[in-house]
């Protein structure tokens, strides 16, 4: 323990110890790790980028007198479509069982045989009769 700390102390508690030591008690207690304010709620409003795309379009429907380009433009600029986009893509399982890949072999490889042998015992261990075996 070079610092000087008990075996009881963690170095934390040594360090905040050490540094009241001189008596400059200016600056009160760390109480967090990092940066604050970014937290579930960072950037879910207008970027930047958005802010000035949303003007730009906004503009664009002025000049051609076309108000659902005004107000799209207004929805970029006000964070309204980025909002939108996190409700509709609140849940990316939401389809999962529709977009299923195919997990057989191509039929007539060795890969294909094993796994239909393999699917022929499951269905034998679980006392399921496939339909090839009715058939034959």
């Amino acid at each position: 323990m070079a610092s000087g700390a008990s075996p009881a102390q963690s170095p934390a508690e040594s360090r905040s110890t050490d540094n009241n030591v001189g008596g400059n008690d200016s600056y009160p207690p760390q109480r967090h790790a990092g940066a604050v304010g970014l937290g579930p709620e960072y950037a879910k409003g207008a970027s930047t980028g958005e802010k000035v795309d949303g003007w730009k379009e906004e503009m664009k429907g002025k000049i051609l007198r076309k108000p659902e380009v005004v107000q799209h433009g207004h929805d970029l600029r006000t964070g309204a479509v980025k909002k939108q986009q996190m409700e509709d893509d609140s849940n990316p399982f939401q389809n999962a069982d529709e977009e299923r890949a195919a997990t057989t072999a191509p039929e007539g490889t060795e890969k294909a045989d094993r796994q239909q042998e393999r699917r022929k015992s499951n269905l034998h261990v679980l006392g399921v009769r496939s339909a090839t075996a009715v058939a034959g």
